[in-house]
């Protein structure tokens, strides 16, 4: 037993030692940090830039206390109080105290504050608006849904990576046809809901020059004043308008040596020359001595297929209507079939729309030539073309693809509409489903290609 108690007296003891080493090293800690903390409030206390917020608040604190004294002093001078004590006393009665009096007062005074806090706080309020002009489409139905609005609602606030920008030209593109007939109608809607982008009206129009007027805060690549130019998707409100609100990422610095209207004509079509390009993995380094086909050589797309593929020392046949022979002769076609220019020829149309020129067939077969790659800029059927392209040759289109979304049932529809969901939620971006070569870094491509000299602006019409 003893030894039992001898034991547990030493246990004890080397607990208490334990416990009292614990002790003096938290105490030790507490009095290093308490001292850095002091040490650290000291240094601030002693900053320079301190020392000036202090003196700005006694100098605010004596301001007050100032207005509070000469405010103080007029109201004792101007106000009679002994008469205002008989005034109030006579209107409340004499059994009304003064400490009563003064607690109604205080009562009505804190009343009336706090009643026009909750008016001002729950105040009807109006969100300002402001007004432009801009081309929009007010209804599906073709080119005739399409107006000039006058009081079209404008843009005047940028989101952190936006950008303002006041348009000086743009282009009309085939796609804002195929818009006026409702294409990308049905993502254009959801996005609507999710994105807060507009349905209808829809302004036309897919890229742009002009003049930033105003950034997001986390805008670093551009400044305000800088002149620009700018390409979008087709399911984004439109440039057809004197301002646009767009992200950064669409946007670029226009080519220097180049104005406003013949810069305008690059940008969509020149997205999509290069993205049809890549994906067949076509460039400087293997297109040479290569022959290629260019349907409608003259369409925005074709005038920057030209001008790049001769560029790449490639043979380059190209089609055009009569009157823009020498155009296409001019940007570097080695050679040029005429077809027939459907305002000056009846063209015949088929079910599904397509026009077919039998005397385009014709040529060809003249010419007894095969290619290596047909590119396509307008809607033709590819089958037509297989004859006259190599076995292993390519036939390419850079006309707009029809949307599977654009004839989507209720159900479908509904499933369409939860994956777009789905992937916002997760943080994805429009890459999957969008014109993603539409953005800055194949502007800035552009950009370099027009300064240096290898693509020329061609411009039609100006209105």
């Amino acid at each position: 037993m003893d030894e039992l108690l001898f034991r547990s007296n030493r246990g004890i003891e080397s607990m208490q030692v334990q416990a009292e080493i614990a002790a003096s090293k938290t105490k030790d800690f507490f009095n290093n940090y308490s001292r850095q903390v002091s040490d650290l409030f000291k240094q601030i206390w002693s900053n320079t830039h301190v020392k000036e917020i202090k003196g700005v608040l006694l100098e605010v604190i004596k301001f007050v206390i100032d207005v509070s004294s000469d405010v103080k002093k007029y109201f004792i001078e101007s106000v009679d109080l002994k008469y205002l004590s008989l005034f109030l006393t006579q209107t409340f009665g004499n059994k009304w105290t003064k400490r009563e009096i003064t607690l109604a007062c205080v009562g009505f005074l804190v009343g009336g504050l706090i009643g026009a806090a909750v008016g001002y706080s729950i105040r009807s309020t109006q969100t300002p608006y402001r007004y432009m002009q801009a081309i929009q489409v007010v209804r599906y139905m073709g080119p005739e849904s399409v107006a000039v609005l006058q009081d079209a609602q404008a843009p005047y606030e940028c989101g952190d990576f936006d950008v303002l920008v006041n348009v000086k030209a743009a282009s009309v593109q085939v796609i804002d046809a195929q818009i006026c007939c409702g294409y990308g109608r049905n993502f254009r809607k959801i996005l609507r809901k999710l994105y807060n982008e507009s349905d209808l009206p829809v302004t036309l129009g897919r890229d742009c020059t002009g003049i930033i007027t105003d950034l997001g805060r986390k805008v670093k690549r551009l400044e305000i004043g800088d002149e620009v130019w700018v390409t979008l998707p087709y399911w984004s409100q439109g440039t057809l308008c004197q301002t646009i609100l767009v992200s950064e990422n669409r946007v670029a610095h226009k080519p220097k040596n180049v104005g406003f209207e013949g810069a305008c004509s690059i940008p969509y079509a020149g997205s999509i020359a290069l993205s049809t390009l890549s994906e067949a993995n076509i460039d400087s380094n293997n297109a040479q001595n290569k022959s290629f086909l260019i349907q409608g050589g003259c369409t925005p797309v074709g005038c920057v297929l030209i001008q790049l593929l001769k560029s790449w020392k490639a043979d380059v046949t190209a089609t055009c209507y009569k009157r823009a022979v020498p155009v296409a002769e001019a940007l570097g076609a080695n050679e040029v079939i005429t077809v027939e220019d459907p305002e000056n020829a009846a063209s015949e149309i088929n079910s599904n729309n397509i026009k077919s020129n039998k005397n385009l067939f014709k040529q060809l077969e003249h010419i007894n030539k095969q290619f290596d790659f047909i590119i396509l800029t307008k809607n033709e059927s590819a089958d037509d073309f297989k004859t006259f392209c190599t076995k292993e040759g390519q036939i390419l289109s850079t006309y707009p693809p029809q949307l599977a979304s654009d004839s989507l049932g209720y159900l479908t529809s509904l499933l369409f509409t939860s994956y777009i969901y789905l992937k916002s939620w997760f943080g994805s971006v429009y890459d999957d489903f969008d014109e993603a070569h539409l953005c800055h870094v194949t502007l800035e491509k552009l950009t370099e290609l027009v300064e240096d000299g290898v693509l020329q602006t061609v411009v039609d019409k100006v209105f």
